[in-house]
C-alpha cells in the first residue's frame, strides 16, 4: 500500500503543482500576496496533494474493483438488453446523484426539478 500511496503523491502533485507554480511565479513578479496568506496558499496546496492522494488510493482500493466485477459480470452475459439495461439505470443513478445538477435544478423554479434531473 506504501508504494501505491507514493504513486498517487506523484499523479496527485503533477496536477496540483502547475498551479502552485503560476500562483508562485505571479505572487513574486505582477500581484505580491502577504506572507500569510503565501504560507496558507502553500499549506492549502499540501494538503490538497495529500486528500487527492488518500481520496485516489481509497477510490482505487474499494470502487474499482466493485466497478470491474460488475462489467465483467454484465459483458459475460451476453444478452445486449442485461448490459443496455443495466448502463441505462447506472446512468440515470449518477446523473441523479450529481450536486451539480442538483443546484441547477434550484435555480431554474419555472420548471420543475425532475425534469431538469
Amino acid at each position: 500500500m506504501g508504494k501505491k500511496l507514493l504513486e498517487k503523491l506523484a499523479e496527485s502533485a503533477k496536477s496540483i503543482l502547475p498551479i502552485v507554480l503560476i500562483v508562485l511565479a505571479l505572487h513574486f513578479t505582477v500581484a505580491r500576496m502577504p506572507a500569510g496568506t503565501l504560507a496558507l496558499f502553500l499549506t492549502g496546496a499540501a494538503l490538497l496533494i495529500l486528500g487527492m492522494s488518500v481520496f485516489t488510493l481509497g477510490s482505487d482500493m474499494a470502487t474499482m474493483p466493485m466497478g470491474e466485477a460488475i462489467g465483467l459480470r454484465l459483458t459475460k452475459s451476453k444478452k445486449i438488453w442485461r448490459l443496455l439495461l443495466g448502463c441505462f439505470v447506472l446512468g440515470v443513478a449518477v446523473t441523479a446523484a450529481e450536486p451539480d445538477l442538483q443546484v441547477l435544478t434550484k435555480q431554474v423554479p419555472t420548471i420543475p426539478d425532475i425534469t431538469l434531473v
